[in-house]
């Protein structure tokens, strides 16, 4: 059977950059992407100012940037001001297409698109009935990852989103709507894109089960007036369950290793430098994943945050009121920011 150093299962953030920091080196890499095409993912498309420095993406990727954002809270509008632009959008399939081109012509990348995995094996994977071997391989592949099944781990922890795209540049303004009877403890969002606009909501079922989720979601929709008949539906799960990242020889990245951020079910920043921080550990076994270890800190505060949210109960829409009138003051909004994104 055919052989590679490391294969990366998964054409993601997480993948992408696992393999840009492995370009140049010693070894054979094998990106395999079940999807005909890297990039289009179920996805808000939200990114923060350190997903922008992380990248350092050229600003005609970036479909809108955003220095106020609209909040609501059961209604009551709030703006968050800053001096400069701190949340931006992006088309999911523009970003992994740029990701895929900085590997153009790097000789010990190969990316196989396609290319579905069906079995995971110690020392190879079965892709269309064919064995490739792995001297390493990484998981890199989401919050349904075959790999982290592989290994047995089965997530506590997973958020379900839904959103309409509407193809529509009816929006301008970014949005995030906070009611605590409709959504619990997190929010509805309005994401608008150049060509599209996401409109969706987020929860834990564990909190707020699916059905009743889009049930709230619905009343919200129909309560705002807006019209989503012209629109694609679309739900997805957010792994939010971190229970290690290094098994010996494989590896988790991603929402496959569960980093998302369960308070605000950002994903791509935590898939793009777990990805890098991987790749230095394959490179040198001694290596310490610092950057890792600070993500881990950061959700650890944001669990916190939501836990206190959750155990509000019915006087968490005055937190919701209180947080949002702090935003008002400049030494809070700058810890708020920094705390979120």
């Amino acid at each position: 059977m055919v052989f590679f150093d490391v294969v990366i299962i998964g054409a993601g953030p997480a993948g992408l950059k696992c393999a840009q920091t492995l370009s140049n080196t010693k070894y054979r890499v094998l990106v395999l992407e079940k999807n005909s095409q890297v990039g289009p993912k179920v996805c808000a498309g939200g990114l923060t100012g350190k997903d922008l420095d992380y990248l350092k993406l050229p600003p005609e990727l970036i479909d809108f940037s955003y220095r106020k954002v609209k909040l609501h809270v059961n209604g009551l509008p709030f703006r968050v001001r800053d001096d400069k632009d701190f949340i931006y959008t992006i088309d999911r399939k523009n970003l992994g297409q740029w990701q895929v081109n900085k590997l153009s012509g790097v000789k010990n990348i190969k990316i196989k698109i396609g290319a579905k995995v069906s079995k995971i094996d110690k020392g190879f994977v079965v892709v269309n009935k064919r064995k490739i071997g792995y001297g390493f391989l990484v998981g890199a592949d989401g919050s349904a990852s075959i790999v982290r099944q592989c290994l047995g781990i089965k997530p506590k922890s997973t958020n379900v989103a839904i959103q309409y795209i509407l193809p529509t540049k009816g929006y301008q303004d970014l949005e995030l709507f906070f009611d605590s009877n409709l959504f619990s403890a997190w929010y509805a969002w309005i994401f608008p894109h150049r060509h599209y606009v996401s409109i969706g909501c987020g929860a834990n079922p564990a909190i707020l089960p699916a059905d009743k989720l889009n049930s709230n979601f619905k009343n919200w929709l129909d309560k705002r007036g807006i019209d989503v008949s012209g629109g694609k539906y679309e739900a997805f799960a957010i792994n939010c369950d971190y229970q290690g990242y290094r098994f010996g020889n494989v590896f988790l990245a991603g929402d496959a290793g569960g980093f998302a951020s369960e308070l605000t079910g950002e994903g791509i920043y935590q898939a793009l430098v777990t990805g890098e921080e991987v790749a230095k550990t394959i490179l040198n076994s001694n290596y310490q994943p610092r950057k890792i270890n600070d993500l881990l800190t950061t959700k650890r505060r944001h669990n916190k945050v939501l836990k206190f949210l959750i155990e509000c109960g019915k006087f968490r829409t005055m937190v919701f009121y209180l947080g949002a009138m702090l935003f008002g003051v400049p030494f809070f909004k700058k810890k708020a920011i920094g705390l979120l994104g």
